[in-house]
């Protein structure tokens, strides 16, 4: 399989399925696709819970697939609203914003993440959680700033900024209060996030600093 990401201000896609091989995306991503790739929704769940979890979250309760019959490789094109970020998991878990999710080459399994630590930190109650061993795209604007973080190691960022959380647990967000942020153009509260873990923010005003 091969993927390639094209474009300057809005990217798009490209993905070239060899005979047999298939991709995955969010329903109504694909933007064209060649002779010989066959459509086929799955469910991503299909309990109440799941059901009132994807509505809330902005995650969808079907995933495309996307497969190639034919004996030659062919081509299907996806696209998002502004950019698109890969992101490789495996067996990780991924807590992103609300339908962040757009493709990946594995089915990977997107569920919904209550946070009370996003919610007070300006992120949201209502987060996506993707699990699996698979290169994700995220719809994300811009180049991404990219943040390693080490064990102990703090950042603080607003919460506009963050597109996903890469292996940072509950425990490791904290939103932090304070008047100087309002007052320095920010939102009243900020999330501090430590590590280990990895941390993917879009470029803005204010790039956190490791303290």
């Amino acid at each position: 399989m091969d993927c390639k990401l094209v474009g300057q201000f809005v990217q798009h896609l490209e993905v070239t399925l060899a005979p047999g091989e298939h991709f995955f995306a969010e329903k109504g991503t694909v933007i064209y696709l060649e002779a010989g790739i066959e459509k086929e929704l799955s469910t991503n769940g299909n309990t109440l819970g799941r059901i009132l979890g994807a509505k809330l979250s902005g995650e969808t309760l079907f995933i495309l697939r996307l497969f190639n019959i034919s004996n030659i490789p062919r081509k299907v094109v996806i696209g998002s609203r502004y950019g698109l970020l890969p992101v490789k998991i495996n067996g990780d878990t991924m807590i992103c914003h609300r339908g962040a999710y757009v493709a990946s080459n594995n089915k990977v399994n997107i569920t919904t993440k209550l946070s009370f630590a996003g919610l007070t930190g300006g992120m949201g109650f209502l987060l996506q959680k993707i699990q699996g061993a698979s290169t994700v795209f995220l719809d994300t604007m811009g180049s991404p700033i990219v943040v390693y973080l080490r064990p102990g190691e703090t950042i603080e960022v607003d919460e506009d900024h963050i597109i996903a959380l890469l292996n940072i647990g509950e425990g490791q967000m904290q939103s932090n209060w304070s008047l100087g942020n309002l007052l320095g153009g920010e939102r009243l509260s900020m999330l501090r996030v430590t590590g280990p873990g990895t941390v993917y923010l879009t470029p803005g005003k204010n790039v956190p600093q490791i303290v």
